[in-house]
């Protein structure tokens, strides 16, 4: 639920235009047990377990009625509140009308496939069985709905340090794959379609990176990607499916997804499933396939409160005969 900080701040020019900023966010906490040779525990594959936070966020946001059908927004997010420090979250702005939507980003969004269809399903596989999120900067066109159909383009760029989306999780291709050696950035330029009407929703992508290099200099260098992901709310159940095909200077990765929600009145129940291949990269552990899947039940005790139970398990380092697994029992709250 939003709480209204300001509102109705009446500019005298206008006499209609007026303000509104919010805050929001979500804590919740519990108890987690992980056990596998993967980047959640040590390199020995002993156990990881106790009580701790799982998410602290807070979100400050606000918009203002420019006139003439215009708004103008922005939103800032802290997140990873702890005793030992706070950490920045996705922070952005936008000028919207009847032209579209314009935007500036600073942030890691959510990953297209476990995050964009995620809402359907169960965990979420990212930085498990698909890249870890990584900060970039970016901005972005959105278009006007034409009957369900919209359009947009993308630039971004993320840090070398960083490795932006493109970044692999531990034990299949660990690095800043798509940023060229040398470089402070490596940008990208994508273009994306959408289609969403009642219960279908589909969305498409393509990105060229501009400095992909050649598999001699630069073989983990990202060269363009082709993604797909949909959702159709059936009532009873939501599906969701996603693929997605990377090619590099030297090799391709193909990342697949599905979901499934289930909401049985106060309980919504979750799965999904995803597999990672990738062939003809430059070392051997950046090539082979990998999996994982997870399961989730939600209990919605109020409008704003939830437990939470979730399970995952997903395939250990290339060559290890183990896999990780992790399981949360939390409380969720979100004011």
């Amino acid at each position: 639920m939003k709480k209204t900080l300001i509102a109705l701040a009446v500019l005298a020019a206008s006499g209609a235009s007026f303000a509104q900023a919010t805050i929001t966010g979500n804590y919740t906490a519990g108890y987690r047990a992980s056990s596998g040779v993967d980047a959640t525990t040590t390199s020995a594959g002993t156990d990881k377990s106790g009580l701790g936070n799982d998410t602290s966020l807070v979100t400050f946001s606000a918009k203002e009625d420019l006139g003439g059908g215009m708004e103008a927004g922005a939103s800032m997010k802290i997140d990873g509140l702890t005793r030992g420090g706070v950490s920045g979250g996705d922070s952005g702005m936008y000028i919207s009308g009847g032209f579209g939507k314009i935007s500036l980003d600073n942030g890691r969004g959510s990953d297209y496939l476990s995050g964009g269809t995620a809402g359907v399903g169960g965990v979420g596989l990212d930085g498990k069985v698909f890249s870890a999120l990584t900060a970039g900067d970016s901005i972005a066109y959105t278009s006007p709905s034409f009957g369900g159909f919209s359009f947009g383009l993308s630039h971004s760029e993320s840090a070398i340090t960083q490795g932006g989306e493109n970044a692999s999780p531990i034990g299949l291709g660990v690095g800043a794959a798509g940023v060229p050696a040398g470089q402070t950035y490596q940008r990208s330029t994508g273009l994306t379609l959408g289609y969403a009407a009642g219960p279908l929703a589909v969305n498409g992508n393509y990105t060229v990176w501009d400095q992909a290099g050649n598999e001699t200099i630069s073989p983990d260098n990202a060269k363009n990607r082709a993604s797909i992901r949909g959702a159709y709310d059936f009532g009873v159940a939501k599906l969701g499916a996603g693929f997605r095909s990377t090619q590099f200077a030297k090799g391709t990765r193909n990342d697949s997804f599905l979901a499934v929600g289930v909401p049985l009145g106060a309980l919504t129940l979750g799965a999904d499933w995803g597999s990672r291949v990738q062939s003809d990269r430059n070392t051997a552990t950046d090539n082979g396939t990998r999996t994982g899947y997870g399961l989730k039940a939600e209990y919605a005790l109020s409008k704003r409160t939830s437990l939470v139970a979730s399970y995952a398990r997903w395939d250990g380092v290339v060559g290890a005969n183990a896999a990780t697994t992790e399981t949360n029992l939390l409380v969720s709250h979100s004011f």
